[in-house]
Order: structure tokens, then C-alpha cells, then sequence
């Protein structure tokens, strides 16, 4: 019944991320994005058009190889460390068992696709809402409005323009499409979501024995990584520098929310068990006979005349009887010293 039950949750949870799958298809597909006007003398959308320093297909495969592959190899480390350490202790005939960590390795790395899925649905939601026209605009529509007139007539100036169509010669039909959706920048959000995910899981299932500064040193590899990709689209002119921040802001906002509410990073338990140690046992007081005794014959303890709470301050009832007890017991004792250090010589005299 077990088992049942985790392959039915198993395939209940891939049905859910197949649906996120199909939603952004039909959101590609079926929706069309905003279409906002623009003023012919706006110099913010004359930048020219180039190719993506990192175009969509490389975009893809970082992010679902590079990620995968770290959790995986994680995994896998930790599992093994923890395998053998067992063969140590029990013996040699110990499995390593290797479809737990397997099964560790699927659930990160489900948990990772599932954050990609929704940062892709939330991305694209946005630049089909707001229409943000991209740098190279002017470059890659060349708009003609309805009258049959272009920007470069002067009664066009000063003049915003909302009923126009693209020529686009010699543009791609993906230009033409994406070209009124720079806000935000997808690939500033995508890559920021896995690679400040990826910092973030280091931080919670990476150990470094050998150096301290071994996984900070490959979280701030993942974040630079993210942050110079989020630049190239500054400087290939398809995105505004607002686009950039807003990518950046929400693919991480993505990833912390992930992490902390889904896969609940901070919350596994240590793979290390420590059940094998006994423990320590409680300190028990000491029963020598002298120690007895000493208790046995010291007075009780007397409370302080006065102390400090929110009662006020009242003598002890029993305070002046036992310090005048041990006024009485000094004061014996020390006449029976001084008598003890006398000494009476008789050299046969009789008075």
C-alpha cells in the first residue's frame, strides 16, 4: 500500500508539471501580446539589431543541464560518504543503496523544474500584459502607419503612434513577434532563478570538509554567470536596463520562494546519523562517605536577610536566632584554643 501510494503521488505530481508544460505552449500559441504605440522621435527604440550573445537554444540547455547535473552529483556524493562510512562500522556487506539516492537526486531535481516551469508562466505573462517595445524596434519593424506614412515625415513628430503594422524587411518572423516584449527580460529571470537556486541548494546540502571557501566559491561562479547574462542583454540591445532589473528581481524572488516553501531546503534532515554514538551518561553526585558526612553535620542554609524580587525586603524569621548560634559557637571556640595554649608550670611551690 506504501508503494501505491508513492508511485500514485509520483504520477499525480508529474500530471501537475505536464499541465504547467502545456500552459505555457497554449500561452505561446493562442495569446497575443499587447500591441502599445510609440513617438517617432522616442530614441530609446533606434538601437540597432543583433544577434543574443546567448541565444534561446543555449539558454535551454544551461538551464536544465547545468543544474541537474549539480544536484544529481550532490546527491550522489553525499549518499556515497554516508554508504561508507556504514561499511565501516557495520561491515562490508552493506548496500550502498542506490535508489534512495536516486530517488533523492529525482525529488530535488522535480522540485527544480517544477520553480523553471512557473518563472517561464510568470515571465511571459508579463510581457504579454504590458507590450514593452524592445531597443531595436525601429530596426526590426520599420513601422508604416495606416495613412501610408512613415517616422521620417515630419507631421509624424511629436506624435504617438498606435495604428501601424511592421514592413520588417528582411527580418525573421521570431523578430517580428518578440519585439514588442522586453519587459521583463526572460533570460535575465530564467537564468537568475537557476542559478540563485543553485547557490541556494549548495548552501543547504553541499558539505566541504577539505575548504570552507569551496562552496562560496561556486555560488558566486553561479551568480556571476546569471548576472553576465542578464548584461548581454543590455548590450545586444534587446532588452532596457529596467527590463534587466525586473528579470533579475523576479527569478530570484522565484527561487527563495522555492526553496524555502516547496522543496523546503533548510528543513531536510542531516544525511550523517549519529544514532550509533551512545550517550553520555548524567552526572550523578558524589556518595563517598566523607562527602555524606560533610553534608550531614553542615547547618542548613539560611536565606539571605533580605532579597531582591518583587516582595519587599523582609528579614528572615530565622536570620538573627542562627547568627547569634554562630556568635556563641565562635566565641567557644576560640576560648578553647586560648586555653589549651596556656601552660602552667607548679616547681613545688605552695602558697
Amino acid at each position: 500500500m506504501t508503494r501505491f501510494k508513492s508511485v500514485a503521488r509520483m504520477g499525480f505530481d508529474l500530471l501537475i508539471f505536464a499541465s504547467l508544460c502545456l500552459s505555457e505552449v497554449a500561452l505561446r500559441k493562442w495569446f497575443k501580446p499587447y500591441k502599445r504605440g510609440f513617438f517617432c522621435d522616442d530614441e530609446s527604440l533606434r538601437y540597432p539589431y543583433k544577434e543574443s550573445t546567448i541565444s534561446v537554444l543555449a539558454l535551454i540547455s544551461i538551464v536544465l543541464a547545468v543544474p541537474s547535473s549539480v544536484m544529481l552529483a550532490v546527491e550522489l556524493f553525499k549518499q556515497t560518504a554516508t554508504s561508507l562510512g556504514e561499511k565501516r562500522k557495520n561491515g562490508a556487506n552493506k548496500g550502498c543503496h542506490l535508489g534512495r539516492r536516486l530517488m533523492q537526486s529525482y525529488t530535488q531535481i522535480g522540485f527544480y523544474l517544477f520553480g523553471l516551469a512557473l518563472t517561464l508562466i510568470t515571465t511571459h505573462i508579463t510581457k504579454y500584459s504590458v507590450g514593452r517595445l524592445r531597443p531595436h524596434f525601429f530596426a526590426v519593424c520599420q513601422p508604416l502607419m495606416s495613412d501610408g506614412s512613415t517616422c521620417s515625415d515630419a507631421r509624424n513628430h511629436d506624435r504617438y503612434v498606435e495604428d501601424y503594422d511592421c514592413v520588417a524587411k528582411n527580418m525573421s518572423t521570431n523578430s517580428i513577434a518578440q519585439v514588442g516584449q522586453s519587459f521583463p527580460s526572460g533570460h535575465a529571470s530564467i537564468f537568475f532563478y537557476a542559478m540563485v537556486y543553485v547557490a541556494i541548494y549548495l548552501q543547504a546540502a553541499l558539505s566541504t570538509r577539505a575548504s570552507k571557501l569551496l562552496k562560496h566559491l561556486l555560488q558566486f561562479i553561479f551568480i556571476m554567470f546569471a548576472w553576465y547574462v542578464a548584461l548581454t542583454r543590455i548590450s545586444d540591445y534587446w532588452h532596457h536596463w529596467s527590463d534587466v532589473m525586473a528579470g533579475t528581481i523576479l527569478g530570484t524572488l522565484i527561487a527563495f520562494a522555492v526553496a524555502l516553501y516547496i522543496s523546503q531546503l533548510f528543513a531536510r534532515k542531516p544525511t550523517r546519523s549519529n544514532s550509533s554514538l551512545a550517550p553520555k551518561p548524567p552526572i550523578k553526585p558524589s556518595s563517598s562517605p566523607s562527602s555524606s558526612a560533610k553534608s550531614a553535620n553542615s547547618p542548613p542554609g539560611v536565606l539571605p536577610a533580605y532579597t531582591f524580587g518583587t516582595l519587599p525586603y523582609i528579614p528572615h524569621p530565622h536570620a538573627a536566632a542562627a547568627a547569634a548560634a554562630a556568635a556563641a559557637a565562635a566565641a567557644a571556640q576560640q576560648q578553647a584554643q586560648y586555653a589549651a595554649a596556656q601552660t602552667y608550670h607548679n616547681y613545688g611551690y605552695v602558697p
